[in-house]
């Protein structure tokens, strides 16, 4: 591992730790507020029956992605998501997950204390909130499953390319087909546990912005202090 890179990942580490704690507190009000956003857009679209899709720029930014550190794909997933196009940001982070396996799987200089956390660390960071829209619409779910399934199958890793390790790099083009599969064979049973989920996360959110909002300034000022 270059020193550049070993900072990268430890100044990673550092942020992605301060926003597991700060995400955490009751005080991030405005986090809650998002979720139950997302929830809402969510229903909109499938009211519509909308489809998944990504823009080509997208597209683009994921060919240049295919030329960085893997860390990136999910720099770049949560930057799109906060711009709420949640499409191209579950397309880039799922690609992002199989960029970082094949990486991690082949790279000689590997070290768990480095990419091994930090790729674990921005699944779960990133992960969370970008499964919470995609269990809306298990159709949807598959499909970027698929989408990022094939353009890992026909874009070289130009950052770590696949010539330096075929066999593994193969290995991972059908790693969500199982995947695909269990949403498929199971679509009853994860429809009612993730729309039973939903509504509990949402009945819980509404509770926690109403304790806040019935809050005096001192007593929002104060919780916000001890954060």
């Amino acid at each position: 591992m270059v020193p550049g890179e070993r900072r990268m990942i430890k100044t990673l580490l550092t942020l992605i730790t301060f926003l597991i704690i700060s995400l955490a507190s009751f005080a991030q009000i405005e986090q809650l507020q998002l979720y139950k956003n997302l929830y809402q857009t969510a229903d909109s679209l499938n009211k519509i029956g909308h489809l998944f899709s990504v823009d080509s720029l997208t597209f683009q930014n994921a060919k240049q992605l295919d030329k960085e550190h893997p860390a990136k794909y999910f720099e770049k997933a949560g930057e799109l998501f906060k711009n709420s196009k949640y499409d191209d940001a579950a397309f880039i982070y799922y690609l992002g997950l199989l960029r970082y396996r094949y990486y991690n799987t082949v790279n000689p200089k590997y070290q768990a204390s480095g990419d091994g956390a930090l790729a674990a660390s921005l699944q779960y960071v990133f992960g969370e909130t970008i499964n919470l829209y995609l269990k809306t619409n298990i159709d949807n779910f598959k499909s970027v499953l698929q989408f990022s399934s094939d353009y890992y199958a026909k874009n070289d890793y130009t950052f770590y390319s696949k010539k330096k390790n075929l066999e593994k790099y193969n290995q991972l083009i059908e790693s969500y087909s199982s995947v695909i599969k269990d949403l498929e064979t199971n679509r009853t049973k994860y429809q009612k546990e993730w729309d039973d989920e939903k509504k509990m996360m949402i009945e819980n959110i509404d509770k926690s912005i109403d304790e806040y909002n019935k809050m005096s300034p001192e007593e929002k000022a104060k919780l916000k202090g001890n954060n």
